[in-house]
Parts: C-alpha cells; sequence; structure tokens
C-alpha cells in the first residue's frame, strides 16, 4: 500500500543522511557495491515512513451507521492482520500480525479499512505498545463503539539483534478502551489462540 504523508519529506537530505552514516562508520560510499545503497535505503525509509502526518482514524473512513433493526452482535473482529513497521529506538523492523475487536454501539466499519488502519498506524518510527493503543483509539474516535481491543503480535529485530538465543520471541500487547462483554472477549481469544 502507497499512501501519501502530509509531514514535508527531503529525500536528497536522506540520500545524504545515508551516506554520511556510511561514511560515519567507516565504510567507502565509494565503493562499487555501495555506489546506489543510499538512494535504496532513503527510499526504503521513506516508504516505511509513510504513515507519518496522516491521521490513522482517516483511515477508517465514514463509519455505517446502524439502524435500529440491525445488530451485528456482540464483537466484531478482524484477526490476522500482517503488518511491519520499525522500532523508534533502533529503527529495525519489527512485524506480525494485529487482532482488532470492537462491541459495536451505533456504527460499524468496512473490514478492510481496518486492516488500512493497521497499515497506517504502522508506517512511521513506532513502539508495539504504542501501535496497538494507536488502533484502539482511533476506532473509538470514529465509530464510538462500547469498547475496543488490539491484540498484536510481533517479532522484533532489535531483539533478535540484541539477544540471538531470543530470535524468535514474540512480544505480545493488549490495547483495551472501553467495554467489551468479558464472554465474548475470552471466545475470541481463544478462538485466536486456537488459529
Amino acid at each position: 500500500m502507497t499512501m501519501t504523508s502530509t509531514v514535508g519529506t527531503d529525500r536528497d537530505r536522506a540520500v545524504s543522511a545515508v551516506r554520511e552514516l556510511l561514511l560515519a562508520v567507516g565504510e567507502d560510499a565509494n565503493r562499487l557495491g555501495l555506489l546506489r545503497t543510499p538512494e535504496r535505503v532513503a527510499d526504503l525509509m521513506l516508504d516505511l515512513f509513510s504513515g507519518l502526518g496522516v491521521d490513522p482514524a482517516a483511515a477508517l473512513g465514514a463509519p455505517v451507521a446502524l439502524t435500529e433493526n440491525e445488530h451485528p452482535g456482540e464483537l466484531v473482529g478482524l484477526t490476522g492482520i500482517p503488518f511491519r513497521s520499525v522500532c523508534e529506538h533502533h529503527l529495525l523492523p519489527f512485524d506480525g500480525t494485529v487482532d482488532v475487536y470492537y462491541a459495536p454501539s451505533h456504527h460499524i466499519a468496512g473490514l478492510s479499512r481496518i486492516a488500512t488502519l493497521v497499515e497506517v498506524a504502522a508506517r512511521r518510527p513506532q513502539l508495539q505498545e504504542r501501535l496497538g493503543q494507536q488502533i484502539a483509539d482511533a476506532l473509538m474516535t470514529v465509530l464510538r463503539p462500547h469498547g475496543v481491543a488490539v491484540r498484536i503480535e510481533a517479532t522484533h529485530g532489535c531483539v533478535a539483534h540484541i539477544e540471538p538465543r531470543a530470535a524468535a520471541a514474540r512480544a505480545v500487547t493488549v490495547a483495551t478502551v472501553g467495554e467489551i462483554p468479558d464472554a465474548t472477549w475470552r471466545l475470541a481469544v481463544r478462538e485466536a489462540s486456537a488459529l
């Protein structure tokens, strides 16, 4: 997915910064194998950070209003949404899946919009804990449901590099806002973990 950021970007400056980093660590930035590396890295970073300046809530679009006769159930969920982000502490990738649940009140969102929300929120220097909260807050703001729960499970490049024996470790975070029926939530989490 390509998104347009409202934050001003400067590709030439990013290319120069990558070149300077190579020089700063003692590498020959003019070496044949590195000649185009600054451009490649700058373009990759601009794509990975394309969510900067984009309001994640805007990804949900206009909510779908429910009539008095409609009742979508106690809980709506979209699970296994893949994502990739960049740890703001080490600028290394972390990726995994996001499960999003909400208890509708008067509005619902298109399911693909929820996946887009995850993508927009992830495309910036980020912390896993903050990512889940941003997704939950955006859903609360736009849909005004009874409650939202966001579960993220991810592997982190920084953990793999700093502690190689923990390279396969998966970090799990859960962000909740509002109220979700306990029995329904327990059932949803049990079903998701069984997959």
